[in-house]
């Protein structure tokens, strides 16, 4: 990928969340979960498994909503954060949960720019 403003390499991709037509939240805990490069174009967002060059591309106009929790899947990411991004796909919205990056410092506890 060589049109990105933005490349976060490591980052943890922890599956995706689904909220059905009713609104209920579905957790997705066993779904496959990878490393890789995450990427921010012009377009919208990119992240790439490490090993593949095939990877899972979202549109701006697709998102409809972006929070940061510290979990995702039923999963605690403490102290990291994960980046969450709510897309709609017909009647059901799908949420893409991805751990940036960062480091923990005891001093000045979990320190990223992604999250600046």
């Amino acid at each position: 990928m060589e049109d990105y403003l933005v490349k976060k390499k490591g980052a943890n991709f922890f599956g995706f969340e689904r909220v059905d037509a009713q609104g209920k939240l579905h957790y997705i805990p066993y779904a496959l979960k990878s490393n890789g490069d995450l990427y921010l174009t012009e377009k919208g967002v990119t992240f790439i498994q490490w090993g593949f060059t095939k990877g899972i591309n979202i549109s701006f106009d697709s998102i409809s909503r972006i929070d940061i929790r510290t979990w995702h899947n039923m999963k605690m990411k403490w102290p990291g954060k994960v980046l969450r991004l709510y897309l709609k796909e017909g009647d059901e919205t799908k949420i893409f949960g991805v751990k940036v990056g960062g480091k923990l410092s005891v001093v000045g506890g979990w320190q990223d720019e992604a999250y600046v």
